[in-house]
This record gives C-alpha cells, structure tokens and sequence, in this order.
C-alpha cells in the first residue's frame, strides 16, 4: 500500500511538472506571437513613416528645383541685360568681343544641369527661349539686312559684329557638365545651323513643319537675318585675320597701300610663336566653317571688297627652322588659306 501511495505521488508531481512546463511553453508562445505582432505593427508604422519621409523629400527636391530655376532664369537674364549695356558703351572692339562672350555664356541652355528639371525636353525649352530673345535683341544693331562693313567704326555696327563673331561661345560649365556623359554642346550658332539644316529639310519635304525644333522653328522666322549674320560674322573673322597678319590695321597709309594700291605683303610665319599659330588656324576654320553653312544653305558668299585684294596680295613665308609639330601647325595654316582664296565670292 505504502508503495503504491508513493507511485501516486510521484505521477501527481510529474503531472503537475507536465503541466506546469506545457503553461510555461504556452506563455512564452503567447509572448512570442505578441512580440511579432507588435514587431510588424512598429515596421508597417516604419514604412508609413518612411514613405511619408520620401514623399516630402521628393516634394522638397522639386520645390527646390523650382527655387533653382526661378532663380537662374532671373539671374541670367539681369546679366545678359548688363552685358549688352556695357557692350553699347564700350568704344573697343576688344572689349565688344569679350563682352560678346560673356553675354552668349549668360543664356539658360548654357547653364543646363541634367539636375532636377533640367531634363532633354528642358534643354530645348532652353534654347528655344534664347533664340526668339537673340534673334530680336540683334534687330537693334542691325534693323536692316544690308551689308555690314567689317571695317565700320559705327558703334551699332561693332555691336553686331561682336556678337556675331562669339556666337559659337559655348560656358565652361556646360562643356564640364556634358563632355563625361557625351553630349553635344548647344551655342548660338549650332542652333542657327540646325534650324538652317531643317529648313533645307523642310524644304525637300523629308520632314513636316511640326518636326521643326522649337528653336528652329523661332529662328526660322527671321531666316534673312540669319544669313545676314553668318556673312557678317565669316567676313568679320577673315577681316580680323588679314589685319593681324598684314599689319593692315597699323594704320591707314597700310590701307591705302594694301587695299586701294594693291600691294604685295607676305605673312611670315617665323614671327609668330605657337600659340599665335594656333589662333590664326582657329580664325581660318571659323571662317571655312561658317561659308559652309551659308553654302549649304544655297547662299553665295559675301567678302568686303578691301579686305579681299588683301587677301589674295598676301604671300607666305614658312619658318626656316622648325619642329614636326611646328611644321604640321604652319601646314595647317597654308592648306586653310589656299581653301579661303580659292572659294567662290561675291565682293561688297
């Protein structure tokens, strides 16, 4: 009996173990399940709150943007405006043309980011503004499309010519923003080669008005100034050539004797150093370059009637001594001059 009172103790404890260890397994399930519950209810209360984060920071952002377009667009425009004073007062051609660059720089689609709104459709909202607003501001140099003397003293004259010759100025920060993703740099004068380029297309019909670029589309309006600006601009550069290498801006008895009279002068290349070598090819290209955009848009190509017999009265003297480099850069020089004198011209 004893023994078996003692066997009943012993399976009423181990019950009573069982059954305590099963509530104890029960609560830290419970605890668990209610910590998970707990644990998604805090994350999904993270999420929302994350979300809502990202939304005002994406609000912020484009807020931002905004503000930064508001503000360039204010800014650039006081500045062009304070360019083209200072180019009305200024008497040097020197200091047109510097001013003349600083006021292309100051256009918006110079300033393109590739940030915030400044997507591609933006680009052209861009250039399309600064073209209808060049195309009109250079209506106060030259109301007419007559022939502009690139020799003129007149101070509207010089303005036109100024900005005519830096209309290829492309901003530093453009060129550092675009040249690691490959992009084309956008000027002034790309953009009047495009829009002539699309109206030669226009014309042909390989593409329809509504292709036009918008910027095209505010130039092609004024397509006689256009030209006017391209014969200006390539007879100005080539006038600022001749002059350098003939000595013929020293003074009026070398205009007399190398324009009226007809004199020979030679171009000797020893005189000048690397870096003046260099600028002269540049001069030389910028003038091939713009005739070929006159010439492929069905235009003959205007040169003052001086600064041509100049032209072709030049010789060239090679440097005796010189460098593969050297000798490559004055091979240069000779091959351009060869390809301007030998162009077709209608002198003014």
């Amino acid at each position: 009996m004893l023994r078996d009172s003692h066997l009943k103790a012993l399976l009423m404890l181990a019950c009573v173990g069982s059954l305590t260890t099963a509530c104890e397994m029960k609560k830290n399930l419970d605890d668990m399940h209610k910590s998970t519950v707990e644990m998604n209810e805090t994350t999904k209360r993270m999420e929302e709150k994350t979300g809502e984060l990202d939304k005002k920071s994406e609000s912020l952002d484009n807020k931002t943007a905004e503000l930064y377009d508001a503000l360039r667009q204010g800014n650039a425009a006081l500045l062009r405006k304070e360019f083209l004073q200072q180019l009305n007062e200024s008497k040097e051609m020197a200091k047109k043309l510097s001013l003349g660059v600083k006021y292309f720089w100051a256009y918006e689609f110079q300033l393109w980011s590739m940030q915030g709104l400044d997507n591609d459709h933006r680009r052209e909202e861009l250039a399309s503004s600064a073209a209808r607003e060049f195309i009109r501001e250079i209506h106060e140099y030259a109301p007419t499309e007559d022939f502009i003397s690139p020799t003129s003293d007149d101070n509207r004259d010089m303005n036109f010519l100024a900005l005519v010759t830096t209309l290829h100025e492309v901003n530093d920060k453009q060129k550092n923003r675009v040249d690691p993703k490959g992009i084309e740099h956008m000027s002034m004068l790309s953009l009047i080669e495009r829009a002539l380029k699309q109206k030669a297309d226009l014309d042909a019909g390989r593409i329809s008005l509504n292709d036009l670029k918008a910027s095209s589309y505010d130039l092609l309006a004024f397509e006689s100034k256009l030209i006017q600006i391209l014969q200006a601009r390539q007879n100005f550069i080539l006038t600022m050539l001749v002059a350098k290498a003939s000595n013929i801006d020293k003074g009026l008895k070398n205009k007399v004797k190398l324009g009226l009279l007809g004199m020979k002068w030679t171009l000797d290349l020893s005189k000048y150093n690397d870096v003046e070598v260099n600028e002269m090819t540049r001069y030389l290209k910028a003038v091939l370059d713009t005739r070929k955009i006159l010439k492929d848009a069905g235009h003959a190509i205007e040169v003052d009637d001086t600064i041509q017999k100049v032209l072709m009265n030049g010789q060239i003297a090679k440097a005796k001594k010189q460098a593969d480099v050297r000798a490559a850069a004055e091979g240069q020089i000779i091959t351009y001059i060869q390809q301007v004198r030998s162009a077709a011209v209608v002198t003014k």
